[in-house]
């Protein structure tokens, strides 16, 4: 980017310019140039025109990786309209809550086979679905071409680019509120951190309503770069997601850790395959080092590996440290998060909300977002502005993420300070599961525990209920599944007379923990 921009959607139209007949989406046997993905934005931006979408207005977008959604996002950066990319085969009772916070205008969606359950969707909040279909796209001459430089002339950086959900303490998902002016400092840090040229082939393996999606699509595209969308279904196919990634010749890789673990442990990761990435890039949780070992043992030579670290609440990535041989030399623990990336301050506080060298971690600047969408007092909560001297005005968040940092100023990830777990990468608080199990009949009472490996990052869900002798634990679990997304199912089950209580008569969840042993 060379000129000056205060938003995305200009942002985009001079890279597009730039890189007009280069490949942006690389699909097997297809492929989409920045000319063509630039067009096709400016026929969804006028067909959002037409529908009578004004600034502010939220769209959401049942995004399953197919162009003219990539094209959608960028059509609603161009007008100022926050997005909302949805997982499509979440419940729709989860979906729901989602809408009824974000209160999209409009309802896309990508595939004909989620026609029926987004109309159902759509019709309970008020608005219409739309299938997204090269057909429904209006011609734009230059008079409608006018009239939407005028509309993203007036989107101004603290405008809202994207809201993301992530999971909720009250059993309902919280969507974090991000900006253009968040965005805009986050793509030239991670052109410069990962060197990207447009020679590179980002391979999108999260899904677009996860976090880690923003990586690929803000710093690949907005820098050049090509974006390789890969399928969800390959996910569960560790043979044909390696052979797809290499035949797609990706240059940068970015995911959870856990996929990596299982590649690695499939035999999928192998010498001779992934010869063209030269970067592996993992976030979302812990990486053991003992598993780390492994994928540098297979690429150490060839790629950089590099852990990265950083909430939703501010813009995807705070901090990236690479990995070396000598990291590994101990084979016990994580990785550092290292330091935290440039346009960061931040401050440690200890139980008494004093600075200190231990204690949650809090992030401070202009990567943090605007807060919890349409929902003020979740975001007075977690977010504040400092009123100190020398950090006077600043807007912080706190992570809720225990540190430490050492003698040469890198941060040490040591836990959680709520009852908030990463699993499979997805943040998940633990009581929107126990609100879910509360429901289904004949529970009582629930609770959720997080039992982690020995010696492990990692880990698996497990649940308790309060319900008759009998109760048929894994009929619950099949209820559950129509509430929750399927990461958030527990992988056991485990029915009670009563759950233990403390003597406050909360349920003791550390007794639950010691029951499981281990």
């Amino acid at each position: 980017m060379q000129a000056y921009h205060y938003n995305l959607g200009t942002a985009f139209e001079e890279v597009a310019a730039m890189h007009r007949d280069r490949p942006a989406l690389r699909y097997d046997g297809a492929t989409v140039t920045f000319g063509e993905l630039f067009s096709q934005s400016e026929r969804l931006a006028q067909l959002l025109l037409q529908r009578g979408c004004r600034a502010g207005d939220a769209i959401a977008i049942g995004h399953t990786k197919r162009p003219l959604s990539y094209a959608l996002m960028l059509a609603a950066l161009r007008l100022g309209l926050p997005y909302v990319n949805l997982d499509v085969g979440s419940p729709v009772p989860r979906l729901a809550g989602i809408l009824g916070i974000a209160r999209p205008a409009v309802l896309f969606h990508d595939d004909p086979a989620d026609a029926p359950a987004m109309r159902e969707l759509a019709a309970a909040h008020g608005c219409d679905a739309v299938l997204l279909d090269e057909a429904i796209l209006p011609a734009v001459d230059e008079q409608a071409r006018a009239v939407q430089r005028e509309r993203m002339r007036a989107v101004d950086g603290a405008t809202i680019a994207y809201v993301m959900f992530t999971s909720g303490s009250t059993g309902v998902p919280k969507g974090v509120a991000v900006t253009h002016q968040n965005v805009l400092h986050f793509i030239p840090w991670g052109r410069e951190c990962f060197a990207v040229t447009p020679d590179d082939n980002f391979a999108n393996l999260s899904p677009m309503y996860f976090d880690n999606s923003v990586f690929d699509f803000y710093v690949a595209l907005f820098a050049g770069a090509s974006l390789s969308p890969v399928p969800r279904d390959l996910l569960a196919k560790p043979y044909d997601l390696v052979a797809h990634v290499d035949r797609m010749a990706c240059t940068v890789w970015f995911c959870v850790p856990s996929l990596l673990i299982y590649l690695t442990a499939m035999k999928a990761l192998r010498p001779g395959v992934l010869g063209t990435v030269r970067a592996f890039s993992f976030g979302g949780e812990g990486y053991p080092k003992v598993e780390l070992r492994k994928l540098h043992a297979l690429y150490g030579a060839q790629a950089r590996l590099v852990n990265v670290y950083g909430p939703t609440e501010c813009t995807c990535i705070c901090s990236a440290y690479e990995v070396t041989e000598r990291d590994l030399a101990d084979a016990g623990g994580l990785p550092p998060l290292g330091r935290l990336n440039a346009n960061f301050d931040y401050r440690i506080e200890d139980d008494a909300g004093r600075e200190a060298l231990e204690g949650e971690l809090c992030l401070i600047g202009p990567n943090v977002a605007s807060g919890y969408y349409n929902e003020p007092e979740r975001t007075a909560a977690a977010f504040s502005t400092l009123q100190e001297p020398r950090r006077w005005g600043k807007r912080m968040y706190r992570t809720g993420d225990l540190v430490r940092e050492d003698a040469q100023g890198l941060l040490h990830f040591t836990g959680r300070k709520d009852n908030q777990v990463k699993h499979m990468g997805y943040r998940i608080e633990l009581e929107e599961i126990e609100h879910a199990l509360a429901k289904l009949q004949p529970v009582g009472r629930a609770a959720v525990v997080y039992q982690r490996a020995r010696n492990a990052a990692y880990g698996k869900l497990v649940g308790f209920v309060a319900a008759p002798a009998g109760t048929d634990d894994k009929a619950l679990l099949k209820q559950l599944a129509g509430l929750v997304p399927d990461y958030m199912v527990p992988s056991r089950l485990v029915v009670m007379d009563s759950l233990p209580t403390n003597p406050n008569g909360k349920i003791d969840r550390q007794q639950l923990r010691a029951s499981l042993g281990g």
